[in-house]
C-alpha cells in the first residue's frame, strides 16, 4: 500500500479530514493532498508529524504495514483467566556430592 492510500485509510479510521489532520500536524493541507495524489515528494519531518497525529510509525504510514525490523513498542495484554489464583514458586537446588 502506498503513502496516499494509507494516509486516506488512517484519516478515515480516525474520522479526520485532511484539513483537521493538517491543523493537528502543522503540515499544510495542500501537502497532504499532494501526498494522497502522489504529486509531491515527502519531507521526513512532515511525515513524522503526521504519523504522530495518526498514532502510527513512519514506516506504517509510508508502507501500510508494520516495520519488520522494529520490535513492538506496545504490548497488548489480554486476560487469560479471571478469578482466584494460587501460585507456588519452587527453588531448584542441586545436591552437593
Amino acid at each position: 500500500m502506498k503513502l496516499g492510500a494509507t494516509l486516506n485509510l488512517l484519516a478515515k479510521k480516525r474520522k479526520l479530514t485532511l484539513s483537521e489532520l493538517a491543523r493537528r500536524s502543522g503540515v499544510p493541507k495542500q501537502t497532504l493532498h499532494n501526498w494522497v495524489t502522489g504529486r509531491k515528494s515527502v519531507n521526513p519531518d512532515q511525515l513524522k508529524k503526521v504519523a504522530t497525529v495518526l498514532e502510527v510509525s513512519v514506516h506504517y504510514l509510508t508502507y501500510g504495514e508494520p516495520d519488520p525490523y522494529e520490535s513492538p513498542s506496545e504490548l497488548i495484554l489480554k486476560e487469560l483467566f479471571s478469578g482466584d489464583v494460587r501460585i507456588t514458586l519452587h527453588r531448584i537446588e542441586r545436591h552437593k556430592k
